[in-house]
């Protein structure tokens, strides 16, 4: 067995697993109906990692953008989550 291909297959498997469009509509929901709270969202961390997939990345830029402009405490969530690995990494990727 070729572990190489393996590996290398793996984000291609996971673009194609509906997880990552469920957990973007779950946030997507969060932001619409349940954000009064002002609780951290369960997809966050999800949406982050999300940043890294291309087939993703416009929808999960759009809902964090949303989620970043609700204020001071989403930016402090967000920034409790990790988010700095995450945009250095789309920052370092080639388009």
């Amino acid at each position: 067995m070729d572990y190489n291909k393996c590996i290398h297959g793996v984000p291609l498997i996971l673009e194609r697993s509906p997880f990552f469009t469920e957990q973007l509509t779950a946030f997507e929901v969060w932001l619409d109906h349940g954000s009064e709270h002002k609780k951290l969202p369960e997809q966050l961390p999800i949406v982050l990692q999300v940043l890294l997939s291309q087939c993703h990345r416009f929808r999960a830029l759009v809902l964090l953008g949303r989620f970043l402009d609700m204020g001071p405490w989403a930016v402090d969530l967000a920034l409790s989550v990790g988010i700095f690995p995450y945009v250095l990494k789309l920052l370092q990727t080639t388009p």
